[in-house]
């Protein structure tokens, strides 16, 4: 008995060895995690303030990138937020599983799916020691923050028991994106694999297996002004690189899952609603619905894989109620703001809705 659980121990170890010997092979920004400090604590850790519309004055659609290859840390983040936000993400995927995750049953999508596992599970262990510790003897890594239990590799694990293990302990949502033929320049990505658990006003099931320029015809201008970009970007992405964009946009209602009615529909008569309609104390708490009129934000990361060259899509999301925003002295840039969206964007974000009241709040 006691020969064959050495043995399992050294094919396990043989099978991560032979893991990272792969993924070593081409330079990586997953090789140069720096942990947080010792007396870091995630309970004290504050939401960034992030505020895309401060010191802007071209409100036009753009891609907006900025490098973070040098801080490969900052990719994923657990901030006081952690418990909150995974747990509404585990709720969600009880009541919406099919609509929020998706796989591709084939294999180049279920070996990018593992690597993509096998990233983030070292990647939380590295930057995050004081709250994730892995025991060999048993190959399990152990959240001590919500006491989560799960394998570090993915061997054994089923696609579907990745996507609820990532799901269920990462705050941000992901996108799996892949060519079926990686060497054609002008080929689209595809989106292959998903989570979407905070999605901004869509059904996510809708864009399973579509090409990028599928998913984005809603977007206003995005043929002129983003594809071409897009997609050069998208096919010189480095393994080495970590970028990073934001977005904005207002919701009434503090809920981070939200299938529709946050962007403008091609012909839909969008109702202007009156100031005392919406609510802008708020009281609740972060994504509940009485939280009331919230700023909304992505942060968006993208980064290659070195073993299958998929591109990975992290979506971080922020609500943050527009009293607070006034709090920070900032109305005057978010109705500076509202006011310089281009008229195809304002549709799209439901500006006619909700822009006059948000600043009238804003003004008082």
């Amino acid at each position: 008995m006691i020969q064959l659980l050495i043995l399992a121990v050294i094919v396990a170890a043989v099978g991560a060895l032979y893991y990272v010997t792969r993924s070593t092979k081409e330079p990586t920004i997953f090789h140069h995690v720096s942990a947080v400090p010792p007396d870091y604590h995630w309970s004290k850790e504050e939401p960034l303030p992030i505020r895309p519309f401060v010191n802007k004055k071209n409100f036009n659609p753009s891609m907006g990138v900025k490098n973070l290859g040098k801080t490969p840390e900052d990719w994923l983040l657990i901030e006081n937020s952690y418990v909150h936000k995974t747990n509404l993400k585990r709720k969600t995927l009880e009541a919406h599983s099919d609509q929020i995750t998706h796989i591709h049953k084939n294999k180049v999508t279920i070996e990018a799916l593992k690597e993509f596992y096998e990233v983030t599970t070292q990647f939380l262990l590295d930057k995050y020691p004081q709250h994730f510790k892995y025991s060999r003897w048993s190959g399990m890594v152990h959240n001590q923050i919500n006491q989560d239990t799960f394998p570090k590799h993915s061997t054994k694990l089923s696609p579907e028991e990745m996507l609820h293990i990532l799901a269920t302990n990462l705050e941000e949502d992901f996108l799996i994106l892949i060519k079926d033929n990686p060497q054609d320049a002008d080929e689209e990505y595809i989106l292959r694999g998903a989570v979407s658990g905070f999605p901004t006003g869509f059904d996510p099931s809708k864009l399973f297996n579509k090409p990028v320029s599928a998913i984005h015809i809603p977007v206003p201008q995005y043929k002129p002004r983003l594809q071409f970009s897009m997609h050069k970007f998208f096919n010189n992405l480095k393994t080495t690189d970590l970028w990073v964009r934001h977005n904005w946009s207002i919701q009434t209602q503090g809920t981070y899952f939200n299938l529709g009615a946050l962007h403008g529909r091609p012909g839909e008569k969008i109702e202007k609603m009156k100031y005392e309609d919406i609510d802008f104390e708020g009281g609740g708490g972060d994504g509940d619905d009485r939280m009331g009129c919230c700023l909304r934000v992505e942060r968006q990361c993208f980064v290659r894989l070195p073993i299958s060259k998929a591109m990975i899509m992290t979506i971080r999301t922020y609500l943050t109620p527009i009293k607070k925003v006034k709090e920070e002295g900032l109305g005057p840039d978010l109705s500076f703001a509202i006011d310089s969206l281009p008229d195809d964007l304002a549709y799209y974000k439901r500006r006619d809705a909700w822009g006059e009241a948000v600043k009238e709040y804003l003004a008082k």
